[in-house]
Protein backbone atom coordinates (compact mmCIF):
# COMPACT_ATOMS: atom_id res chain seq x y z
CA UNK A 1 0.00 0.00 0.00
CA UNK A 2 1.35 2.86 -1.37
CA UNK A 3 1.08 6.43 -0.86
CA UNK A 4 0.07 9.05 -2.65
CA UNK A 5 2.29 9.62 -5.90
CA UNK A 6 4.30 12.96 -5.63
CA UNK A 7 4.17 15.62 -8.79
CA UNK A 8 7.39 15.87 -10.27
CA UNK A 9 8.74 19.54 -9.41
CA UNK A 10 9.03 21.57 -12.98
CA UNK A 11 12.99 23.50 -12.16
CA UNK A 12 12.52 26.41 -14.10
CA UNK A 13 16.55 27.54 -15.68
CA UNK A 14 16.90 30.88 -15.03
CA UNK A 15 19.31 32.26 -18.29
CA UNK A 16 20.81 35.71 -17.37
CA UNK A 17 21.18 38.65 -19.37
CA UNK A 18 24.40 40.43 -19.92
CA UNK A 19 24.87 43.60 -18.58
CA UNK A 20 24.37 46.95 -20.21
CA UNK A 21 25.85 49.27 -18.02
CA UNK A 22 29.59 48.04 -16.74
CA UNK A 23 32.88 49.14 -14.59
CA UNK A 24 35.35 52.29 -15.66
CA UNK A 25 38.73 51.11 -14.93
CA UNK A 26 39.61 54.56 -14.80
CA UNK A 27 36.98 56.01 -12.41
CA UNK A 28 35.74 53.22 -11.09
CA UNK A 29 32.42 53.70 -11.07
CA UNK A 30 29.41 51.95 -13.20
CA UNK A 31 28.77 54.27 -16.29
CA UNK A 32 30.07 52.59 -18.82
CA UNK A 33 28.01 52.34 -22.08
CA UNK A 34 28.36 50.53 -25.32
CA UNK A 35 27.03 52.43 -28.25
CA UNK A 36 26.11 50.17 -32.22
CA UNK A 37 26.22 52.26 -35.23
CA UNK A 38 26.72 51.54 -38.43
CA UNK A 39 29.89 50.04 -39.28
CA UNK A 40 31.59 51.11 -35.79
CA UNK A 41 31.14 50.48 -31.96
CA UNK A 42 31.51 53.06 -29.39
CA UNK A 43 32.59 52.30 -25.54
CA UNK A 44 32.78 55.61 -23.11
CA UNK A 45 32.36 56.32 -19.96
CA UNK A 46 30.03 59.04 -18.80
CA UNK A 47 31.29 60.07 -15.82
CA UNK A 48 35.40 60.58 -16.97
CA UNK A 49 35.02 60.48 -20.94
CA UNK A 50 37.19 57.78 -21.58
CA UNK A 51 36.72 56.56 -25.44
CA UNK A 52 36.97 53.76 -27.56
CA UNK A 53 35.87 53.31 -30.74
CA UNK A 54 36.32 50.02 -32.51
CA UNK A 55 35.00 48.39 -36.01
CA UNK A 56 32.13 46.60 -35.37
CA UNK A 57 32.92 42.49 -35.78
CA UNK A 58 31.10 39.64 -36.45
CA UNK A 59 29.14 37.78 -33.68
CA UNK A 60 30.46 39.78 -31.18
CA UNK A 61 28.18 41.45 -27.93
CA UNK A 62 28.52 44.27 -25.82
CA UNK A 63 30.80 42.45 -22.90
CA UNK A 64 33.19 41.33 -25.65
CA UNK A 65 33.71 45.51 -26.51
CA UNK A 66 34.24 46.00 -23.27
CA UNK A 67 36.70 43.56 -22.66
CA UNK A 68 38.38 45.18 -25.70
CA UNK A 69 37.95 48.67 -24.32
CA UNK A 70 39.13 47.40 -20.45
CA UNK A 71 42.47 45.35 -22.29
CA UNK A 72 43.56 48.57 -24.05
CA UNK A 73 43.70 50.71 -21.05
CA UNK A 74 45.77 48.45 -18.38
CA UNK A 75 48.11 47.57 -21.95
CA UNK A 76 48.35 51.73 -21.86
CA UNK A 77 46.88 51.97 -25.18
CA UNK A 78 44.13 54.17 -24.12
CA UNK A 79 44.77 57.32 -21.71
CA UNK A 80 42.80 59.45 -19.43
CA UNK A 81 41.23 62.14 -22.16
CA UNK A 82 39.98 58.43 -24.15
CA UNK A 83 42.37 59.26 -27.13
CA UNK A 84 44.66 56.48 -28.41
CA UNK A 85 48.64 57.01 -27.85
CA UNK A 86 51.18 56.08 -30.05
CA UNK A 87 53.55 55.12 -27.88
CA UNK A 88 51.76 52.83 -25.69
CA UNK A 89 51.90 55.04 -22.02
CA UNK A 90 49.38 57.03 -20.10
CA UNK A 91 50.42 60.69 -20.05
CA UNK A 92 49.56 61.96 -16.78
Amino acid sequence: MGGRRRRRKIIKRVIRKPPKVFRCPNCDMISVTVNDEDEEVTVSCSNCGLTLRVGKMRNYEHVHYYNIFVDKYYSGELNVEGETSESGEISQ
